[in-house]
């Protein structure tokens, strides 16, 4: 299985975080053009309701954030968005079932089941004795 680059999770990082200050930003004006707007306009429009809502959108976010944090926990499972190519995939969380790991070493390749107890970071100090 390729390894995904470390670093591609900061892009999503900041996309995020840029949909969610632009989210602000335009309810804030609708916000304001809500009250600017002489009366007449305003009376009939959905100004106010869409930039209640634009504002509210980080905190929804927020919200679902920690309650899939609650539930992936309690459940034993995560999605992982971007791993392998494949899109979206349900991982099994490393403390609740066995992941296979090919490893690969000086003897030939070795498969490991990565789980609480693993010894995966003996690897490099099994590869210096066997040299």
């Amino acid at each position: 299985m390729p390894v995904s680059d470390p670093s591609s999770g900061r892009i999503f990082i900041w996309i995020i975080s840029g949909l969610l200050f632009i989210s602000i930003v335009a309810g804030g004006a609708c916000l304001v053009a809500y009250l600017l707007l002489p009366e007449s306009e305003t009376s009939s429009s959905w100004i106010p309701e869409i930039g209640v809502a634009l504002v509210c959108l980080p905190w929804l976010f927020w919200l679902f954030t920690f309650l899939y944090r609650i539930f992936s926990r309690i459940l034993g499972y995560r999605v992982s968005v971007g791993t392998g190519g494949s899109g979206a995939n349900w991982v099994p969380n490393a403390n609740n079932a066995d992941v296979e790991v090919a490893s690969h070493a000086k003897g030939g390749n070795l498969n490991r089941v990565s789980s609480v107890a693993s010894h995966e970071s003996e690897m490099a100090l099994a590869k210096s004795m066997a040299t």
